[in-house]
Parts: C-alpha cells; structure tokens; sequence
C-alpha cells in the first residue's frame, strides 16, 4: 500500500513540501486548510524592551515601516525559519514557545516589557507564563490563518483512495479544522498518523482520539524526520 501523507498547509509551502515527500517515496495529497493574511497591526506600545514571535509569519506580513521601528530591538523567535524572516541577528533561538519563554524568564531584566508579533489564533501560554514572571506582554496580531472555502465535493474528492498513512498539521487552526474533517471523513483516517509541527498545532486534534505524533524542531526537517519515525 503506497504511503499517502495529506500535506495541509498554506500555499505555496504545501507544493513545495509534497515534492519534497515524493521525492522521498511517499504519495502526498495537497490540501491546504488555510491562507496565510495580513492583519493591519495596532499602533506600538510607548515601551518596548525586546520582541518575540513564534511563526516566521510574523515578519512576513507586517508593512515594512512597522518592522523598522522595532528593527533595533533584542529579538527572541521561535525557529530558524522564523530567524531567517526577521532577516537579522536574534538573541535566542529556541525549539518550541516553552523553550524560548523559559530562555526568556531566564535572561530578560526585571519588568521587561514585551511586544509579541502574533497570529489572530494563538495559546496564551508564553504570555501567561511571562506575565506571571513579572514582565509585561503586549500582543499585537500582524497575521490571520483564514480558512479556505471548499467547493463542493472537493474535501472528498482529495481524500479518495486508500486512507492517509499520515497527515501533517501545521497550526492550532488547521488542527481545528482537520479534527473536522477527520469526524465526516473517519474511513479515511482510520489508522492515520497525525504529525503535528508543535503542540500546539495538535490541540485541536488531542481530544479525538488520534494518533499523535510531534516535531522535535518546529520546521519541515522536524516533521520529515517525525514522518520516518513512523512505523
């Protein structure tokens, strides 16, 4: 039985990801759930002391002259790739949010304020745990994952054949949205293993039942390397 792997995130990363599976043997399916857009970002706070983001979607969207203002700020990210869009130096680059807020708690002075470039859909738990630290976060949201409208017949059209071997989840929004799926589709995804970029990205898949399976980095190596662990 071919190995097929619904690859379920934005374009053009979802055609770029599948010749990377074929290439490897296996038989991907492209189902992006959501678009990545813009979301006019509120104005700054008067104080900013460093900067954190956790998606390279963070530098991606924003006007430039948004970005410039904070172009001198200590930069803390999640993921090279997420490094790579801030296109400068970062203080630290972690594996994963707990990671980086630990990191964080650990370095920044006392009653730091924070200014985190967010996606409309987000945990509260960096804020939390940094708040609960003794710093100050201001969220500003600068992206939206906006769910794509299928036409009729098109999710099952995409999901005939032999059931997933695989599907990987890229977001807290597009886990929601598969778990969705999965319940409307279930034969489909009757021995399915789901490989999740973070832990957050499997939240809306946890309660369901599922195989899970997670990324040890939260970029596309981690997850192929997840997907080869899979028996």
């Amino acid at each position: 039985m071919e190995r097929r792997v619904l690859v379920t995130r934005p374009e053009p990363g979802a055609s770029a990801t599948a010749q990377r599976l074929a290439g490897q043997g296996f038989a991907p399916v492209v189902l992006p759930l959501t678009r990545i857009v813009p979301v006019e970002p509120a104005p700054l706070p008067q104080r900013v002391d460093v900067i954190v983001a956790t998606s390279a979607n963070a530098f991606r969207h924003p006007p430039p002259e948004f970005l410039r203002l904070l172009a001198a700020k200590p930069l803390y990210v999640v993921g090279e790739k997420t490094a790579e869009a801030a296109n400068r130096a970062a203080e630290i680059v972690a594996p994963d949010a707990k990671t980086l807020t630990q990191r964080m708690i650990a370095n920044l002075g006392p009653s730091s304020h924070v200014l985190y470039l967010a996606g409309r859909v987000r945990g509260a738990a960096l804020k939390d745990a940094l708040e609960q630290a003794g710093h100050q976060v201001t969220e500003i949201e600068v992206y939206d994952a906006v769910p794509i409208a299928f036409a009729p017949g098109e999710i099952g059209t995409k999901l005939a054949g032999e059931p997933f071997w695989s599907a990987l989840v890229y977001s807290r929004r597009g886990g929601e949205i598969l778990s969705r799926i999965v319940a409307q589709s279930p034969a489909s995804f009757d021995s399915t293993v789901f490989v999740c970029l973070s832990m957050e990205a499997g939240v809306g898949l946890e309660n369901h039942g599922l195989d899970l399976a997670f990324a040890a980095t939260p970029d596309e190596a981690g997850m192929l390397s997840a997907l080869g662990r899979i028996g």
